[in-house]
């Protein structure tokens, strides 16, 4: 039997979708690379599809828009964000700041008998995505190595680093929609295994050195090279 889709799931029970839920699909569908950069989020179709007021829905996007996921344009509406070349930049080099520290920190908790269930954690989510990956389903796939970091921050222990996460990996999802080269080359689908085995061995300059290199790899894939558009002489343009 074929499962519900969340739409069908809503107009079965003739229930509306909370401010959450909505927040949580839009967050989901440009994870999962659904949503593209630039996609216009019309308040009034959206509040279509979940039954709900415009006035609910401003509210999302405007909590989407201070986490740089959608960018509000006066008089034109909602818009899923295209980050600039600088922009992709920070995210990335955010990263390889925090994610070291992320794995030393999960890494000291484990030794301190403060999170037993780590390994089996993170093996049982790379153990989905692979099944997503051998299965064609990218989406999975895609939202599944995001939630990769995101559950290694978890298990860190700390709730700033888990919410900086969370929004770091949707933003690295638009920077790979927005700069992706036809010829970059995706990381390989071992990587998430080949840490966890270095955490699992107390490898601490291991461990470090391939979640390093693992972001090197998304880096590596992204087109940040582009050459800026050289700016219009209006005096040229119009007097000339």
């Amino acid at each position: 039997m074929p499962i519900p889709t969340p739409r069908q799931v809503l107009k079965a029970t003739g229930k509306s979708a909370s401010k959450a839920d909505i927040y949580q699909r839009i967050y989901d569908a440009i994870v999962e690379h659904r949503l593209m950069p630039g996609t216009k989020l019309s308040e009034e179709r959206v509040a279509e599809l979940f039954s709900v007021s415009r006035t609910q829905v401003r509210g999302v996007l405007q909590r989407l828009a201070v986490e740089q996921l959608v960018t509000l344009i006066p008089n034109r509406g909602a818009f899923v964000t295209t980050p600039s070349v600088d922009e992709a930049h920070d995210v990335l080099e955010v990263r390889r700041t925090l994610e070291p520290a992320i794995v030393r920190r999960v890494m000291d908790r484990i030794v301190a008998g403060k999170a037993p269930q780590a390994i089996k954690q993170l093996r049982a989510l790379v153990k989905r995505e692979q099944q997503a990956h051998d299965n064609g389903d990218r989406r999975s796939a895609v939202r599944l190595s995001g939630e990769f970091h995101v559950l290694l921050a978890e298990l860190s222990g700390s709730s700033l680093l888990t919410r900086m996460m969370r929004e770091l990996t949707p933003l690295t999802c638009l920077a790979i929609l927005t700069f992706e080269a036809p010829t970059g080359a995706a990381c390989p689908n071992d990587e998430h295994t080949l840490l966890i085995d270095a955490i699992e061995a107390g490898r601490s300059d291991e461990a470090l050195a391939l979640m390093a290199e693992h972001l090197h790899h998304i880096e590596k894939s992204l087109n940040l090279h582009q050459e800026e558009e050289p700016e219009i002489d209006l005096a040229e343009a119009l007097l000339g």
